[in-house]
């Protein structure tokens, strides 16, 4: 059996994620398994047996009170026969989910840069980096950091 899940638009990845967004997608994702599992003519009682979790977490996960790990999407994507849609519904969550977390490290990166008064080479390097449309990748500051102040020789 198949469940239909609203298609994820295409973004940039320089889109900003807003918290919004990720609260709608939670919600989306568990009132895809709430209708998956009515469909199937399962209570949450048996579908928590049949994937070895909790009925409460059935429960909140379909209102969306709670997260879940992929272990938890995938079990009930498989005894609901939702031939990926659960687990598709899964993913879009956590993507967004990741972008919001990394949105946030890098701003707070970027307020904790900003009031540091920086006097070496590598300070304009940085600085540069603490503005708002910077694009921002933590691997490489502390490679920046490094060719900066010359400990990257041999």
């Amino acid at each position: 059996m198949v469940f239909e899940q609203v298609p994820t638009a295409t973004r940039s990845s320089a889109e900003l994620v807003t918290p919004e967004e990720v609260a709608d997608a939670r919600r989306l994702a568990g009132d895809g398994l709430a209708a998956a599992r009515r469909a199937a003519g399962v209570t949450q009682v048996r579908l928590a047996r049949m994937v070895s979790w909790s009925r409460s977490t059935v429960a909140n996960v379909e209102i969306a009170r709670q997260t879940a790990p992929m272990e938890f999407w995938a079990a009930c994507d498989a005894a609901l026969d939702g031939e990926g849609a659960l687990l598709a519904g899964w993913e879009r969550l956590e993507v967004l989910s990741r972008r919001l977390r990394e949105q946030k490290a890098a701003e707070l990166f970027r307020r904790r840069l900003a009031r540091r008064q920086l006097s070496c080479a590598c300070g304009d390097h940085l600085r540069s980096l603490a503005g708002p449309s910077a694009s921002l990748s933590l691997e490489r500051v502390p490679a920046a950091l490094a060719k900066a102040d010359g400990s990257d020789r041999g």
